[in-house]
């Protein structure tokens, strides 16, 4: 756990390291810091607030780990990057990953930046417009209900660190564990009190920025998490389509009609606010006077291509896979199997088909192609395409979850999911279609239809192991996907037996790291770990 981020040394770091386009853009030789005069103007909370985004690009959240590394994409695809076998990646968890740690550590680091900048924020010498000043703590609180969100559906129950440290020996670090349901609450106070503070999403200038969208967006998954597994608060249901409601109502949102087009938008630096309601942003390629803030999107998770290649695709590892099974969920019209689901591959000569004798496993995620860069030159460290955090379609796919469960039937919540299936279609999103659109089902049929819509919408984003989760779902679905692994000694065979068959019913959760259960003693450890 981060102890002290009030240093020079930290404060200069986040000016070179934070640079992110749009709201993350700025110019590192125009302050100077320091831990005496800090948070006396807009310009220095400006910088503490880009600070606090920061954490979400580190390398091990949505810069890298969390990218095909952590086991995130569970049934829907597996990992294949044998450096990282018997690691987290392939489900061989234990307190000792450094992924593990790390992750831990860095939204913490998120927390206590977002505590400082919170403590500081109402100072009346800050020269700042009342409004602006509203809307900075209304993200700093949104960012740190998030950052605990991301602890507790991982990890259950962690220390609830509200308060910035006084010094490296401040006893806050010794916390014990809150309950899940008290680590829960807290994020709805932190959230539901950011989205009365948060610019309405017409007023901020791209989706790396928090807007009153994304807080209603987050807030209706927060509450189905709530609803299900472990907490199993099934009234939740309600609360989460109340806040999608809230989204859908506001008559700003639609999907892009193509569902092509969100993805080359990540990465080539265009925003469609309306699909897209918040995003981490990435920028550059790792080249130039300042370091600048790229990610592995597209290099974890893309078309794999040898960094020895002379064509300009783009050096991937392509370490994620899908599994036939998802594959098969779509069917033969649904245009977004083959964007998610590579059909192709690249070599120098040009893209090459997949033949019908290739298995599906030998296939790669598709929904970040390097093809579609336009910083050059397209480095083998670092892209600068943005990963999604929160779209319309989820809003869409949420609120009809949450309609089925609260309502115990599906007849108001058809239209929605149907948007989604008629864009996936290539049709009007908004005209009835009888070829697609669904209906007269029972809530079980629903139930599973959404189970398996939101796979086929939102595979490899980094949702489809928490859902399963909270369904229930997790270990019997990680066992049937066992069944398919080729037999062979072929490596890529190996990855899938390995991923699939390390899992166990206690990976619902992640073990405390042994380092914190080693630094703060009144941690007690998951059970089973």
């Amino acid at each position: 756990m981060i102890k002290n981020i009030l240093s020079i040394t930290l404060f200069a770091s986040m000016l070179v390291s934070v640079s992110c386009k749009s709201f993350l853009d700025v110019k590192p030789d125009k302050y100077v810091v320091s831990t005496e005069n800090y948070y006396k103007n807009a310009q220095q909370v400006d910088i503490a607030l880009r600070g606090v985004y920061a954490i979400l690009a580190e390398t091990f959240v949505y810069g890298n780990s969390m990218l095909g590394r952590m086991g995130l994409e569970a049934d829907e695809g597996f990992m294949h990057f044998p450096t990282d076998n018997g690691t987290i990646g392939y489900y061989v968890v234990n307190t000792t990953d450094d992924k593990l740690l790390n992750h831990w550590r860095a939204l913490y680091k998120g927390i206590s930046r977002a505590n400082l900048l919170l403590k500081n924020i109402d100072n009346p010498e800050i020269a700042i417009d009342k409004t602006e000043r509203a809307s900075i703590k209304g993200q700093a609180l949104f960012l740190r209900g998030y950052y605990f969100f991301m602890l507790v559906s991982r990890f259950g129950g962690v220390p609830l660190v509200l308060d910035p440290p006084v010094s490296s020996e401040d006893e806050y670090t010794k916390l014990p564990r809150s309950t899940a349901k008290e680590v829960y609450q807290q994020v709805l106070s932190d959230m539901e009190q950011a989205a009365e503070l948060v610019d309405d999403v017409s007023k901020v200038e791209s989706a790396g920025r928090i807007s009153k969208s994304a807080v209603w967006g987050v807030l209706a998954r927060v509450n189905l998490y709530m609803a299900g597994y472990p907490l199993n608060e099934t009234p939740r249901y309600a609360d989460a389509a109340n806040w999608a409601k809230k989204v859908i109502d506001l008559g700003f949102h639609q999907l892009n009609q193509s569902y092509e087009q969100v993805f080359v938008n990540y990465a080539q630096d265009q925003y469609y606010i309306p699909e897209s309601i918040w995003e981490v942003e990435f920028w550059g390629n790792g080249t130039g006077v300042y370091n600048t803030t790229g990610g592995c999107v597209g290099i974890n998770n893309g078309i794999a291509y040898s960094a020895t290649g002379t064509a300009n695709w783009g050096f991937s590892q392509g370490m994620v896979r899908p599994h036939p099974w998802l594959y098969r969920l779509y069917d033969a019209t649904d245009l977004r199997r083959d964007w998610a689901i590579s059909p192709y591959k690249y070599a120098d000569a040009g893209k090459v088909a997949f033949s019908p004798t290739n298995l599906i496993i030998e296939r790669y995620c598709g929904k970040f192609r390097r093809e579609n860069e336009l910083v050059t030159p397209k480095t083998n460290t670092q892209t600068p395409q943005n990963f999604p955090l929160l779209r319309y379609s989820d809003v869409l796919l949420m609120y009809a979850e949450a309609i089925n469960e609260s309502e115990g039937k599906p007849d108001n919540a058809y239209e929605y999911i149907n948007q989604v299936r008629r864009r996936a279609h290539g049709l009007p999103v908004t005209a009835t279609n009888t070829s697609v659109d669904l209906s007269g089902m029972s809530y079980a049929d629903f139930k599973e239809e959404i189970k398996n819509e939101r796979a086929r919408e939102l595979c490899f984003e980094a949702l489809r192991k928490n859902d399963l989760i909270r369904w229930g779902d997790f270990y019997t679905n990680m066992k049937q996907r066992l069944s398919e692994v080729p037999a062979g000694t072929n490596t890529l065979y190996v990855s899938m037996y390995n991923y699939y068959n390390n899992v166990t019913e206690r990976d619902v959760v992640w073990p405390i790291p042994a380092y914190e259960m080693g630094v703060n003693p009144k941690l007690v450890q998951n059970k089973g770990w």
